[in-house]
């Protein structure tokens, strides 16, 4: 039923990881600043689908379409710890540790997603 390999699968715990760190963050955030909690639970659940998606792609084209994708929502969840950080909603210890944890799904997603590329090329 699911085409997730064992390394699409790794990816996938580490994000869903990750996702839980960041909603424990996100309970400080207040509730003036809901339009943005909700935008960032947004871009989080975004990613999350683009990782399945091309979990079940083959054509190279889609493939590097995703990963353009997968990489501006990383590039936005960076954005958005920056401004909680800003905002003084997570401590620099936080914004510390999910940075390395977004430092490691992005290499994570990288290079499978590069591998799957010049697999199907």
């Amino acid at each position: 039923m699911f085409l997730i390999s064992n390394n699409d699968f790794k990816i996938l715990v580490k994000y869903k990881e990750f996702m839980n760190k960041v909603d424990d963050v996100l309970e400080n955030v207040p509730r003036r600043d809901l339009y943005y909690k909700d935008k960032f639970r947004n871009v989080l659940d975004n990613l999350l689908e683009h990782i399945f998606k091309s979990s079940y792609e083959y054509e190279v084209n889609n493939l590097e379409n995703y990963f353009v994708i997968i990489k501006s929502d990383i590039a936005m969840i960076d954005f958005m710890l920056d401004r909680l950080y800003a905002k003084r909603y997570i401590s620099e210890k936080s914004l510390y540790k999910l940075g390395t944890d977004l430092i490691e799904i992005n290499k994570m997603a990288t290079s499978w997603l590069n591998g799957k590329i010049n697999h199907e090329s």
